[in-house]
């Protein structure tokens, strides 16, 4: 079975309002660019896949699959995913540093040829995933408490907040403002968007960027509330600090997300940067080398529980992924009424990833991803093919 096409279109998912995320120090987003990968074969199977871009990079990445990936890859073996995989690595190296979404499409393209979820085909760990509500906003805590307890009701247990304040102290104030609200069973996890550095600025121009003594003081402050991470506190190439930040704090270190390529992973694996890794199968590596990945920070007692803020394309590949690690406990799940919805974010499905009563997404047991893209509705999102 071989590859006769590798297709993609960018689409406009619209905000129901202005969306301020964490990270955007350019101000409020009004939509979400997000791109759409089908890899076609000779036999009529379709892997889909798709995930988050930003207004610029979507247009590249699709010039890029029009250009370098698709020339690479059609005719080729669809069950050769280490070499589709080494041809995808060539680009991520030297055109576009994010074209593993196309990765992801076809190893839903083999599911699909193989009549197995995704998750199955590596071994099945589990068929359900905790998920945590992954806010993006930073809000005041008057404004968060509101917002936990709506999730909380809602069956999550467990929700992501985002520091980025100026203090230390204003931080803190979300957080236990929050702990308080919701009691000592609710996971909470901490993020503060750190690793990259074009996020630690603000639209003036003035920085705001921690400094290992910031970062060491509010790990010891979070522990105390007994916060069950913090995620990218430091730059995402500073081993060094991070190794030590990981070794003195007394709560989970977690990030990755943001390391590029199974080399820098492995890095960080090896100087023991982190106690959770975060890698995106859309955005750090190939899927399977993600998976494998796993398996190496299992052998040293560490976890690995992908990061996954996109689209519900995006959610599903890092749902089967995580469904297969054996040290991983939670789905990273966007959710951050009244913007970051599934009536948002799983539009182009035609049924949504929705968390149960409980909190736990169920992993699809169709083949591959086990999702479908919903072309009604996808079309008139579209704004640029290839």
């Amino acid at each position: 079975m071989r590859i006769r096409d590798v297709r993609a279109r960018l689409i406009e998912l619209p905000y129901p309002r202005p969306f301020v995320p964490s990270w955007a120090p350019e101000g409020a987003h009004r939509s979400m660019s997000a791109v759409i990968v089908e890899v076609e074969t000779d036999e009529g199977v379709v892997g889909v896949s798709g995930g988050d871009m930003g207004h610029s990079t979507g247009p590249l990445l699709l010039e890029t699959i029009r250009g370098w990936i698709r020339p690479r890859l059609v005719g080729m073996d669809l069950f050769a995913t280490q070499h589709i995989a080494n041809h995808l690595r060539y680009v991520a190296e030297y055109v576009f540093p994010r074209p593993w979404v196309v990765g992801v499409a076809v190893w839903d393209a083999v599911g699909k040829a193989c009549g197995r979820p995704l998750h199955k085909l590596w071994g099945g760990h589990t068929d359900q995933i905790r998920a945590y509500a992954s806010f993006g906003e930073v809000r005041d805590p008057e404004q968060r408490v509101e917002d936990a307890l709506l999730v909380v009701s809602e069956g999550f247990t467990g929700l992501k907040l985002r520091v980025h304040a100026d203090t230390v102290a204003e931080d803190i104030a979300q957080v236990a403002a929050v702990r308080e609200a919701v009691g000592p069973d609710i996971a909470i996890m901490v993020d503060a968007n750190q690793a990259a550095a074009r996020w630690r600025y603000r639209p003036d121009g003035s920085r705001l960027m921690w400094d290992f003594d910031r970062a060491l003081t509010t790990a010891r402050e979070l522990a105390d509330l007994g916060v069950a991470w913090l995620e990218e506190p430091l730059p995402r190439h500073d081993y060094r600090a991070l190794r030590e930040l990981t070794a003195r704090s007394p709560l989970p270190i977690a990030g990755g997300e943001h390391n590029r390529g199974i080399g820098q992973l492995v890095r960080l694996l090896e100087d023991d940067c982190f106690t959770i890794y975060q890698p995106d199968a859309n955005e750090s590596e190939d899927i399977a080398a993600l998976r494998d990945f796993g398996a190496m920070a299992a052998a040293r007692q560490r976890r690995v529980v992908p990061h996954a803020w996109a689209t519900g394309l995006g959610v599903a590949g890092n749902l089967h992924l995580s469904a297969s690690l054996p040290t991983c406990d939670w789905l990273e799940y966007p959710y951050d009424p009244p913007v970051i919805v599934p009536e948002v974010f799983h539009v182009m499905l035609t049924k949504p990833l929705l968390p149960d009563s409980t909190g736990f997404v169920t992993v699809p047991e169709g083949p591959g991803l086990g999702v479908e893209l919903d072309h009604a509705v996808v079309e008139p999102l579209t704004v640029l093919r290839v």
